[in-house]
């Protein structure tokens, strides 16, 4: 891909060798970004299927036909597709039924690494389909579900330790520009954020930390409220934690990207998220930012044999 680009492009030579530079911990990133997203996406699924009737059907907590008016005109829902096979005499029960039947089997296909890029449009698809019809009550988690299969379905994912290699004997291809534009994404999303707060004095002084774990419905199973008046008496605490978050966020590019703080910093974000997980009950979200984290950026494999790379 990026050799065709250099030969009819003028990239300058330091961006081509960027992506295109080989990095020896790259080998597994294709399998183990495919294998953590497609088992995260059938774990998360599954998880939502007690509740499904109450956030995508007409009989749940608010009609498709309101939320449909939330939505994007320009993509379908859930609803759009429930009418359009309802014209088809195909009853609600049945859509319902085929979407779940071929969500969970699309998420175990792209685990295996069968049909890899088709198993992840069709996942990324049907994900779009729901987040259309449930905007409601979609948060950070649902944008960073359609970006990381998004990434699913643009890699060629299959290429190592699938299926598909098996059945279709790929070449050799080289991980490294694939993931160094995860890495790309996931710097510039850190760092923004962490720039976004560094604007205001709510995370300086502690207050969004207060408050975030005070919010209603976000109250940990683990700790209770009383575990948190400890900030009462050292107000230093939240203050530490919110600074920490910043510098955190703002610092991701350099130290993630620098091979010699690499190692702390990923754990550092990990420590981060699970603060996260713990603290506030967001399970899916703080183990999804790990697993894109994880991926992105671990040290997977340390072979030294070099991959040729392939157009």
């Amino acid at each position: 891909m990026l050799s065709l680009l250099r030969k009819t492009t003028l990239l300058p030579t330091e961006f081509y060798k960027f992506f295109n530079e080989y990095k020896p911990e790259d080998k597994l990133f294709f399998a183990f970004f495919r294998i953590s997203m497609g088992l995260f996406f059938l774990v998360h699924f599954v998880s939502t299927l007690t509740d499904f009737n109450l956030l995508f059907t007409d009989q749940g907590l608010i009609p498709l036909e309101v939320v449909g008016f939330l939505g994007s005109e320009k993509m379908p829902s859930f609803f759009f597709v429930i009418k359009l096979l309802g014209t088809m005499n195909i009853s609600e029960s049945s859509v319902i039924m085929g979407y779940i039947v071929m969500y969970i089997l699309a998420c175990i296909s792209l685990t295996a690494g069968f049909m890899s890029r088709l198993s992840a449009g069709i996942i990324l698809i049907l994900h779009l389909l729901i987040f259309q019809s449930s905007s409601t009550f979609m948060y950070g988690i649902d944008f960073f579900k359609t970006i990381a299969m998004f990434y699913c379905l643009l890699f060629p994912l299959g290429s190592f330790y699938s299926l598909d290699s098996k059945i279709f004997k790929y070449n050799d291809i080289n991980p490294t520009p694939f993931r160094n534009l995860l890495r790309m994404h996931m710097s510039i999303v850190y760092f923004t954020s962490g720039l976004d707060k560094a604007f205001g004095m709510n995370w300086w002084n502690g207050e969004s930390i207060w408050k975030a774990l005070h919010l209603p419905g976000f109250q940990s199973y683990i700790l209770d409220n009383s575990s948190y008046d400890i900030f009462v008496d050292f107000p230093i605490i939240p203050i530490f934690i919110g600074i920490s978050t910043i510098i955190i966020e703002l610092f991701y590019p350099y130290f993630m990207w620098k091979k010699s703080t690499r190692k702390v910093f990923i754990w550092m974000v990990v420590a981060l998220h699970t603060g996260i997980i713990i603290a506030m009950n967001l399970y899916f979200f703080g183990a999804l930012m790990i697993l894109l984290n994880l991926s992105a950026f671990l040290n997977l494999e340390d072979s030294k044999k070099p991959i040729a790379a392939t157009s």
